[in-house]
């Protein structure tokens, strides 16, 4: 049963107010200019429930597929689950987009995209108490399209940290050792089955794709610029999420590895 909905407007021009008792309309264009894609994150703290269920604003889907991923993570809450799952390809693939891999996954994962995912409220938390690891040199230099996009990479390789982290002190197995050797499996849970579709392209305020942060070929023939440049994007695009992926996991490794050593130390 749904009994909150929280609508985040970050754009001011297309801002609406929805009028009904489960809804909260919420002005955020002031945090999206200095937060970007992660202000999702920022406003999930201020749930009522402990569990919270993300959707984008062109996400379509019944309810039976609410329902079916609703009673999934009911199963394991110690993970994010959502329709659409990623994996890092190896590093014998890794030339191309520094290993990012747009392919969907199924079942067990590393990463959840936030299009349609639902996951615990207190870790939302969790994403800005290690943003730090990442904001400067990947986000603010080197960011590829709007400000923190590849937050949904970011928030299921913390849960990972996490998860695992919480998973092995309970096991008391070091952190840092249980990381590593689960990286090639994760928790996290992509139900590719679910039944969930992109809003009809009219429901936009633009054609052919051209806003959109992979890149549109909608409308576009191979021999016209526009097509060879949303291709361009596209490939910009991919190869960023790539690099933030591989800079956050080795950073995050890194952080854990630094916490077990110090632990040693005190013991």
């Amino acid at each position: 049963n749904i009994d909150e909905i929280m609508l985040l407007h970050s754009n001011p021009d297309t801002a609406f107010e929805y009028i009904h008792n489960k809804v909260i309309n919420i002005d955020a264009s002031p945090q999206n200019d200095i937060m970007g894609l992660s202000l999702r994150f920022y406003f999930c703290q201020s749930a009522k429930n402990d569990w919270v269920i993300h959707v984008d604003d062109d996400m379509e889907f019944t309810t039976d597929t609410l329902s079916e991923l609703i009673v999934e993570f009911d199963k394991n809450t110690n993970r994010i689950v959502g329709r659409f799952g990623r994996d890092l390809l190896g590093s014998s693939s890794s030339g191309m987009f520094n290993g990012y891999n747009s392919a969907n996954t199924h079942k067990e994962t590393e990463v959840i995209l936030t299009k349609f995912m639902i996951m615990q409220r207190q870790m939302c938390s969790s994403f800005f108490e290690y943003e730090h690891l990442i904001w400067d040199d990947v986000i603010l230099h080197n960011g590829e399209g709007p400000l923190w996009n590849g937050e949904d990479i970011f928030m299921s390789l913390v849960a990972n940290r996490i998860y695992s982290s919480s998973s092995s002190t309970a096991h008391n197995h070091p952190p840092y050792n249980n990381y590593h050797q689960q990286s090639t499996k994760f928790n996290n849970y992509a139900m590719d089955w679910l039944d969930v579709w992109n809003a009809p392209d009219y429901l936009k305020d633009y054609d052919a794709g051209k806003l959109d942060i992979s890149g549109g070929f909608s409308g576009y023939t191979i021999w016209d610029w526009k097509w060879w440049q949303s291709l361009l994007r596209r490939n910009r695009h991919y190869s960023y999420r790539g690099f933030l992926w591989n800079h956050a996991k080795t950073r995050l490794m890194q952080m854990e590895l630094e916490e077990e050593q110090e632990e040693e130390m005190w013991r």
